[in-house]
């Protein structure tokens, strides 16, 4: 398990940043298809995104991100939404790529623990889908054909970990990794699309269009 993850976050880090994913089919329309209970696992309502310069210094100077592109690891840094699959050092690198590391306990585990909440072989199967939300607040989530829609509110600071469960996980695998199409889709109150990710992969953020 530990070499998919491995696997599984390379890709998430040297997958393309430029433009956002097609569309999928059956997504349906805002508001609609299948409510979907989530949880929220962790939050803090005060954390803020960092500065430019503390995020330089306390991990862009790091040997271990110092070789990767810069401006791949600024539009990391920027992104208000990731999933995460189960893998510590998955939760470790993505947090701290987006300045998470600047709580005091940047673990992707809930604290207090929850048993409801999935830190196990369950994320990085697809029977859960995890979903960091950075200055933003989950609303609720649906399911229409292939497509969840999560609705969320901007905040001033705080941050989410939102979990729910992969109701396309097939009941009766034939394998330890089954491959699910489906299409993770965050919008806001109004129901713009800000970010989609498909299959489990890296979200595409649509450009912020302005006043």
């Amino acid at each position: 398990m530990r070499e998919h993850l491995s696997l599984l976050l390379m890709v998430v880090l040297i997958a393309g940043l430029a433009g956002a994913a097609c569309g999928t089919s059956g997504e349906g329309e805002p508001g609609s298809g299948e409510k979907v209970p989530f949880r929220v696992c962790h939050s803090l309502g005060t954390w803020t995104r960092p500065s430019e310069e503390e995020q330089a210094r306390e991990v862009w100077s790091n040997p271990r991100y110092a070789e990767r592109d810069a401006e791949q690891l600024r539009e990391f840094f920027y992104q208000d939404f990731f999933a995460w699959h189960g893998g510590g050092s998955e939760g470790f690198d993505l947090g701290f790529l987006h300045g998470l590391w600047s709580i005091e306990d940047p673990s992707p585990s809930p604290s207090p623990p929850d048993p409801q909440c999935d830190a196990g072989p369950g994320l990085s199967r697809g029977e859960s889908i995890s979903v960091y939300l950075l200055l933003h607040k989950a609303n609720d989530v649906t399911l229409s054909g292939n497509t969840y829609r999560i609705t969320v509110e901007e905040t001033p600071a705080g941050y989410q970990r939102i979990e729910f469960a992969n109701l396309l996980f097939p009941e009766q695998p034939t394998e330890e990794y089954p491959q699910i199409d489906y299409a993770v889709v965050i919008v806001d109150m109004e129901g713009r699309e800000l970010a989609r990710s498909e299959d489990g992969g890296l979200f595409h953020e649509r450009p912020s269009e302005g006043p």
